[in-house]
């Protein structure tokens, strides 16, 4: 079930126009209806157990966590109280951080509790499968020393590889702390980001095709329905960013270790080459739009210069016309045998003239801007080449003083 935006926390869809190109929204969903699945990790080095509680009842009857095994706790949807607060009386979770987890309007942030670790971050993702669309939903961490709980808006888990490698013991997951399965998912993150970005590239792509084939305005109410799809998405990534740095100079909990530090800082470069993206495609959309008032402009002046013309030609023609369609009875062109022949004659001279002197006029400036150019272009490599002169000068006459020393 899919909820307005203006609706509730407990659902919505929050709708960020794509662009006509890929005919994309930003959908945000929520189903409150649906069942709240508890999924439970318990892992070390040698070992790991999976359980799947339906209800929050059977999660409270699993066993403890034990010394030396690492726990992921991963919640699939926030909209039951009952879930939330029961996880919150388990693992001494603050009132305030589950009133976080359940408001689904957070913005990113990083919280360094007593200890524990709280992030709040949003989840980007093309869902092929179902929507075909671009879906945004909130994502929760709470980070204690061996415990890490998840909280997911919906049922679709995009970490299925991260389980396949803890349950088929590859990688370092099973034999590092739980900071390094943090980690693992926030990288997840990063890729989706990434594969957003990626299609975004496409859409700039096809609107610079669109803009050197034809003009219209759907063009421009695409750039700039992807232009503020872009603003939204740097609100979601440069908050994300700063995460990544507090993360790395995190030393009061002692919960990240100083082994995760480089793959921290990987994923924080991952995440400026995607800030940068967001900025060179925000840019290139400023100057399409810049391009597109050009062409819009040069169009006018092409109508223009069209009706001055047709207008220079048949001004003297609706001139004679109008003087020898007068009504006055002497006028002794009129009654001259070949007068109209005459007439005609004159008009045709002056079409032929006048059309002459436009397309000499034309050429006159179109060659005054080609010498224009070549001038510039002269000039420019006149001053190049003289640069090079003196490059080479200096560099001699260092080498020489450099020689006599």
């Amino acid at each position: 079930m899919l909820i307005g935006r203006r609706t509730t926390i407990r659902g919505r869809v929050t709708q960020f126009g794509f662009g006509t190109f890929l005919s994309q929204k930003f959908l945000h969903l929520s189903d409150p209806a649906a069942p709240v699945h508890l999924n439970v990790i318990k892992y070390d080095e040698n070992s790991c157990t999976e359980i799947k509680c339906k209800t929050i009842e059977e999660f409270l009857q699993t066993p403890s966590e034990t010394v030396n095994s690492m726990t992921w706790i991963d919640i699939d949807g926030i909209h039951d109280p009952d879930v939330i607060s029961g996880i919150g009386e388990r693992y001494d979770i603050h009132s305030l951080v589950q009133t976080d987890i359940t408001t689904t309007e957070q913005r990113t942030k990083l919280d360094v509790l007593d200890d524990a670790l709280f992030v709040v971050c949003k989840l980007i993702y093309h869902d092929m499968d179902c929507t075909g669309q671009i879906i945004i939903q909130q994502m929760s961490f709470y980070l204690k020393h061996d415990i890490l709980i998840t909280f997911q808006e919906t049922s679709k888990d995009l970490f299925d590889s991260i389980k396949n490698r803890i349950r088929q013991g590859k990688g370092r997951i099973r034999k590092s702390k739980i900071d390094y399965l943090f980690y693992s998912l926030l990288d997840v993150i990063g890729d989706h980001y990434m594969d957003v970005l990626h299609m975004m590239d496409t859409s700039v792509a096809s609107i610079d095709n669109q803009l050197m084939k034809t003009l219209k305005r759907d063009t421009l109410e695409s750039i700039y329905d992807l232009k503020r799809d872009i603003l939204s998405l740097r609100s979601i990534i440069s908050p994300f960013k700063e995460i990544i740095i507090k993360l790395q100079k995190e030393e009061e909990t002692q919960i990240m270790q100083e082994s995760t530090n480089i793959y921290l800082k990987d994923l924080f470069d991952h995440i400026v080459q995607a800030n940068d993206s967001i900025d060179t495609y925000r840019e290139m959309l400023s100057s399409f739009i810049d391009f597109y008032m050009v062409l819009n402009s040069n169009h006018m002046n092409e109508i223009v210069k069209t009706l001055t013309i047709v207008t220079s030609i048949f001004i003297p023609l609706t001139f004679i016309v109008g003087v020898y369609g007068m009504n006055f009875e002497n006028m002794p062109e009129v009654r001259y045998k070949n007068g109209y022949f005459i007439v005609l004659g004159c008009m045709v001279d002056m079409l032929r003239t006048k059309t002459k002197e436009i397309f000499q006029s034309e050429i006159s400036s179109n060659s005054h801007l080609i010498e224009k150019l070549n001038y510039k272009f002269e000039k420019e490599s006149s001053c190049n080449i003289q640069c090079v002169k003196n490059e080479s000068r200096e560099k001699f006459l260092n080498h020489s003083d450099c020689h006599f020393q």
